[in-house]
């Protein structure tokens, strides 16, 4: 009897500990998924990044972001610092950008950015922007 006490509570603590696991491990994914669609609504326009599909070639529609497309982020390494600061201190055309993204969607798409490119080759510069 004791024993099959002792059998069903290591197995409830490792179904509860595979659970969580499970649970932390799709807190990335879901946090990468909802800055990809962020980076693609407010960013792909103008600037190419091949982890979000965005071709990056500016954008002339009805939503007024800018006109000529930004630097592409391929080989560039973003710090998260620098995507909020291009926006919150609007630079280079992202003065629009400003007045669309809440600050929740900016800080999302800024720690997508620095996720997916934090291997590439080149650091990005303030005025990369």
């Amino acid at each position: 009897m004791v024993a099959s006490i002792v059998v069903a509570v290591l197995a409830a603590a490792t179904t509860r500990s595979h659970a969580s696991a499970r649970s932390s491990a799709a807190a990335p994914s879901t946090a990468l998924l909802t800055g990809r669609k962020l980076y693609r609504q407010f960013c792909g326009k103008c600037h190419a990044l091949d982890a979000a599909l965005s071709a990056g070639f500016g954008s002339n529609s009805k939503l007024g972001f800018g006109e000529y497309g930004g630097p592409s982020f391929n080989e560039l390494r973003v710090p998260y610092s620098f995507s909020v600061s291009a926006v919150t201190i609007p630079t280079g055309g992202h003065e629009k950008v400003r007045t669309k993204i809440s600050s929740k969607q900016l800080h999302q798409v800024a720690a997508f950015i620095a996720q997916v490119t934090r291997k590439n080759p080149v650091p990005a510069k303030p005025t990369d922007g």
